[in-house]
């Protein structure tokens, strides 16, 4: 539906074009009137309609004169004149001044029908013209961030200029906004469709402030929003974008904006300046406004450790929030640190890697290992990696509580931790079952009931898994490794190591040091 705005002196002709003409039936609303061409400028600015429709003579500034004022202005407005049968010379001056059509007074329904279709039919060409021009804009400017050739930026330059009237000194102001992950109200809709929705509602969020901006979209849920550096808004105007965008669909966004404000030709470096700041989302967490204020260099310096041992025991505890407390007090030193993405995700494996071990569940098959690598590292903030890490606390706590529930489960698990923590001294059947006061058949019995293999099965799989992780060091020899995990004989070990690995532990270094 397209807007008309109704100028014309006759206050009470006025009053019936606006309320005695079935404008809806004609796919229009009345967005406003004026009484003269004085009184319709102030009021057209604030409103910018589709179309104007007024009337030639009038007092303080005629048609004629509010026409050249519109189309000095306003590219896309459309103007339909009224005039009476006695008023016909100034038709042709109206027609020279971009009218698209003229309408006799006193009106005729039949004539205002087939006045409106035409000058519909050329709104609507405008519009694609319109739409056409800034598609090409928005590829000029995705061209001139990617463009290092001084002569190529230059031309390019220039051809954004032509197609947007602006003066070759211009300075432009740039927004980066990155679309979060899609909320669980709006799971069925992809990142590109999300993307497509935010463009959508910015647009009409650009309309309704009179702002003019181009939006280029960049990578996967980036766009850019680059804009006459006079008239971008300030954080109000963006978290008012950011608010709308919350309630609408369902999802937030995350803006960066620089204080920068560059010519065509230094985009590049305004961009790559933005991306530094929307990077730092990572500590400030989504769906905000950051700005070069939010940005802090990193410490630099070992990573500070997590107090695993506590937060171990507040989980076999099932104290949840104690080990909510000792993790979030990590991830605030992360943060306070500015320790970078890769860091603060190896970490995090670690942490869950550990916490697995713990409840002897490690990954052990690559591609539960690659699926973990793949969630940590796909997070957008360190919160989200907070969140993920406390998610596999509990599960932990909660497998915990159902082993220490289960009297067996409880003696198997104290046996394992046994295995676990002495695996490189002699160990036997006898000497596990006196130290749990169980009989060293019943143990064997309930130990392959809860975990599916023997304890001697147990035992050397942990040995073979130290070891392995021994032959990653070049400076230890096989028979020292073999003692280390706890066998005396080199042979043995070796003879063990085959018949598991399928290679010596020589022939499994190598690939190891190759790989």
């Amino acid at each position: 539906m397209y807007s008309i705005f109704l100028v014309d002196d006759e206050e009470l002709e006025l009053e019936m074009m606006r309320d005695y003409i079935r404008w809806e039936e004609m796919g229009l609303y009345v967005a406003g009137t004026a009484v003269n061409g004085r009184d319709a400028v102030e009021k057209i600015e604030a409103i910018q309609p589709d179309i104007v429709l007024t009337d030639v003579q009038m007092p303080l500034m005629n048609g004629l004169d509010l026409a050249r004022h519109i189309r000095e202005r306003y590219d896309l407005m459309q103007l339909v004149f009224l005039t009476g049968h006695d008023e016909f010379d100034y038709v042709k001056s109206a027609l020279n001044v971009g009218a698209v059509g003229y309408l006799l007074k006193p009106l005729d329904l039949s004539e205002i029908v087939s006045v409106i279709e035409k000058v519909k039919h050329q709104c609507e060409e405008v519009r694609m013209k319109n739409r056409s021009i800034r598609v090409t804009r928005s590829h000029i400017l995705k061209e001139l961030v990617h463009e290092s050739d001084a002569e190529r930026t230059g031309n390019l330059a220039a051809s954004f200029r032509r197609l947007s009237r602006h003066p070759e000194g211009q300075k432009y102001a740039l927004a980066l906004l990155q679309l979060d992950v899609i909320s669980a109200e709006a799971q069925s809709v992809s990142v590109e469709d999300g993307r497509d929705q935010v463009s959508e509602l910015i647009g009409e969020w650009l309309a309704k402030k009179r702002l003019d901006a181009d939006i280029v979209l960049f990578k996967e849920g980036e766009m850019g929003l680059f804009m006459d550096a006079a008239a971008k808004p300030g954080e109000y105007g963006w978290n008012d974008l950011l608010e709308r965008i919350r309630q609408s669909l369902h999802f937030t966004v995350t803006v960066a904006t620089a204080p920068q404000e560059e010519s065509l030709t230094g985009i590049q470096a305004l961009y790559r300046q933005t991306r530094v700041i929307l990077a730092e989302l990572f500590y400030t967490g989504k769906g905000k406004v950051i700005g070069p204020e939010d940005v802090q260099q990193s410490k630099g310096g070992e990573v500070p450790a997590l107090a695993e041992k506590e937060w171990i025991e507040a989980l076999d505890g099932h104290d949840l929030k104690r080990a909510g407390e000792i993790l979030s007090e990590q991830i605030a030193k992360l943060v306070a640190l500015r320790v970078v993405k890769n860091e603060v995700c190896g970490a995090a494996i670690g942490w869950i890697e550990h916490l697995l071990e713990h409840i002897h569940e490690p990954i052990a098959e690559s591609h539960k290992r690659a699926e973990l690598y793949h969630t940590v590292y796909g997070c957008q903030t360190i919160y989200e990696i907070e969140a993920l890490v406390m998610d596999y606390a509990k599960q932990a706590a909660d497998s915990v509580r159902q082993r220490f529930a289960d009297k067996n489960a409880k003696l198997v698990h104290q046996v394992r931790t046994m295995i676990d923590q002495n695996f490189h001294q002699p160990i036997t059947i006898n000497s596990l079952s006196d130290q749990v006061y169980l009989s060293p058949n019943y143990l064997r019995s309930i130990f392959k009931e809860k975990t599916g293999m023997t304890i001697h099965d147990y035992l050397t799989q942990i040995r073979l898994d130290k070891a392995k992780a021994y032959l990653a060091d070049e400076s230890l020899k096989v028979q020292d490794i073999a003692q280390m995990v706890g066998y005396e004989s080199t042979s043995y070990f070796i003879s063990l190591f085959v018949k598991n690995q399928g290679v010596t532990p020589n022939e499994y270094r190598k690939h190891l040091l190759l790989g």
